[in-house]
């Protein structure tokens, strides 16, 4: 049975549902993101304690070898003087000798044995000393050591559990858009029938007689395909360059050519533009200048974080509401929809 002349055409509550979901599922995926972003710079953070901690267990097991070697040295010493000594029938009979082989020496070569063998002896308490503190550090450095790959352990956890959650999410918000679709081609379809009703009424009724369709109120429609803007000038080049990036893995603190954390990224490309800017999404933020956020232009630099002095991520927009982030490890350098809720602002470089 065709539908009323004038009666409106199926309800889009059904997208409009879907949409509110998706829009709430986005909101969430964004707290998500700066979840991540948190939890892989802790991380690295913990990576370059333990890197740190390493080194200074190396330089003390390097110092401890370098005692080991100089009181090797030194006990040589007294062992060849005793040696010597035993050869001439004794210390007494070793003096005696030097005595009659140059009398006016005698007294001085005496002092000069009496010496040596009493400077030697200092030299090896102190460098026993030594090593006992050398072994105490490498003891403390031991223990820290122990601390640090465990705090990295329990931080590199914590990141994989927030990227986990996170492609969680993005598959639920995928199941939805893909919900939202698939309601769109239905109601193209039932208007699209609907249409085809009204235009065979058309055929045997006069036009005049037929009133206006009224059309959905929300009309459903697809959503917009992603685009990136062409970029022009200076920005155009930082874009140009990042985009050149994609798929490159993300490594705290690199600044390519093969792999880059997320200012390592902006600071490469902004130099392919003939800016320099420092490697530091915090630092970044003061070299450049404030833009309004519904003012960016391709190539502007987008700051995240928890306020001002607590920005911990840095990405480079593209246009059409899309920006190119090297964001966290594992995941590689890649574009993605702007996110807002932790968005501090946006700069301008050059």
């Amino acid at each position: 049975m065709l539908p009323a002349l004038g009666q409106p055409l199926a309800s889009a509550a059904p997208i409009d549902d879907k949409r509110a979901e998706a829009a709430r599922l986005q909101d969430q995926l964004e707290a998500q993101g700066e979840q991540v972003s948190i939890a892989a710079e802790r991380y690295n953070q913990a990576r370059l304690k333990v890197d740190e901690v390493e080194t200074s267990v190396a330089q003390t097991e390097a110092d401890v070898a370098r005692s080991d070697e100089r009181l090797k040295l030194v006990k040589d010493r007294l062992a060849d003087a005793a040696i010597a000594a035993y050869m001439h029938g004794g210390v007494s009979s070793f003096i005696g000798n030097i005595a009659r082989s140059d009398g006016d020496n005698m007294i001085v070569r005496q002092q000069y044995l009496r010496v040596t063998a009493s400077n030697q002896r200092e030299i090896i308490g102190q460098l026993r000393l030594a090593k006992e503190d050398l072994n105490l550090r490498r003891g403390a450095l031991d223990s820290e050591r122990k601390a640090a790959r465990a705090a990295a352990d329990d931080a590199a956890a914590a990141s994989n559990q927030a990227q986990a959650a996170q492609a969680d999410q993005e598959a639920l918000l995928a199941s939805v858009q893909g919900d939202i679709s698939g309601l769109v081609a239905e109601e193209a379809a039932r208007r699209e029938a609907e249409e085809a009703s009204q235009r065979r009424l058309a055929a045997v009724i006069p036009p005049a007689a037929i009133p206006a369709v009224t059309r959905l109120a929300n009309e459903a429609a697809p959503l917009p395909a992603t685009r990136i803007l062409p970029a022009s000038g200076l920005g155009g080049t930082a874009v140009d360059w990042a985009m050149g990036q994609l798929g490159k893995p993300y490594e705290y603190g690199a600044a390519g050519p093969d792999s880059f954390d997320c200012s390592g990224l902006t600071m490469r490309a902004w130099g392919a533009a003939g800016v320099s800017l420092s490697h530091g999404a915090d630092t970044q933020w003061y070299e450049t200048t404030r833009v309004p956020v519904d003012e960016v232009i391709p190539g502007d630099l987008l700051f995240y974080g928890d306020s001002v002095e607590g920005i911990h991520h840095v990405t480079m927009y593209i246009g059409d509401g899309q920006m190119i982030e090297a964001s966290t490890t594992g995941t590689p350098i890649r574009i993605r929809g702007w996110r807002s809720g932790d968005l501090v602002g946006a700069g301008r470089p050059g």
